[in-house]
């Protein structure tokens, strides 16, 4: 009788230890099944992605400098323009862009003393490139300083000078005026700026001027403000 009670007890405790083990086996596919779940849910989720737009207007406005060979005095314009660029970004997910554009632009001055009070009016075309970094600063990245910097191509269309009732074509180089100076009609030239971003808006400082070459007048040293909006 002992014996049969000694194998009873220990039936009844390997039952118990076999009940345990189940019951913990169970608990721990509950758990890692809920953390593949946790780690699923973590991979499928999209985040917002933020847009980044392919293309800005923009207008602006430039009093800039005419500098001349010698001791001719420099001219004072009045500038404005408008703009377009689109926007490559160089790589995803990262803020790094080059803009590629094209500018038309009016120039006006009303001439002074050492240039006889002459007029003179100006219809120029610029290919800017620029390249560009954006520093956010917003964790939504709507609000943002972009430092800015590149090259251009000048191209004068339009040159005219007007004195005493007679207007002449500055890039006609077989006439004289009163700068003095064979006015080219391409130049290459640099630029620099800072804009601050706000959405799809914009508004930017900039300095630019030709490179440097006494063959090539006039000498352009720009000043400019900008606003603008993308798309």
């Amino acid at each position: 009788m002992k014996k049969k009670n000694t194998l009873i007890c220990l039936a009844a405790a390997l039952s118990m230890s076999l009940n345990t083990f189940a019951q913990i086996e169970t608990d721990e596919d509950y758990d890692d099944g809920l953390g593949l779940y946790y780690d699923e849910e973590e991979d499928t989720v999209q985040k917002p992605k933020h847009k980044e737009y392919k293309n800005m207007l923009h207008v602006q406005y430039s009093p800039s400098q005419y500098h001349f060979d010698g001791a001719t005095p420099h001219l004072h314009f009045q500038e404005f323009s408008m703009g377009w660029a689109h926007i490559f970004q160089v790589e995803e997910e990262k803020p790094y862009f080059v803009e590629l554009g094209l500018q038309a632009k009016y120039s006006h001055s009303g001439g002074d003393d050492a240039h006889q009070h002459a007029k003179y009016s100006l219809l120029t075309f610029r290919v800017p490139i620029n390249v560009s970094y954006k520093l956010y600063l917003s964790s939504h990245r709507d609000i943002a300083l972009a430092p800015f910097a590149g090259v251009y191509m000048r191209a004068t269309a339009v040159a005219h000078e007007k004195l005493g009732g007679t207007k002449t074509s500055l890039l006609d180089h077989k006439k004289a005026n009163t700068t003095g100076a064979e006015w080219e009609w391409a130049q290459l030239g640099w630029q620099v700026g800072l804009r601050m971003w706000w959405q799809r808006y914009f508004v930017g400082v900039s300095y630019g001027r030709d490179f440097p070459d006494d063959s090539k007048l006039p000498q352009i040293h720009e000043c400019g403000v900008h606003v603008g909006v993308c798309f």
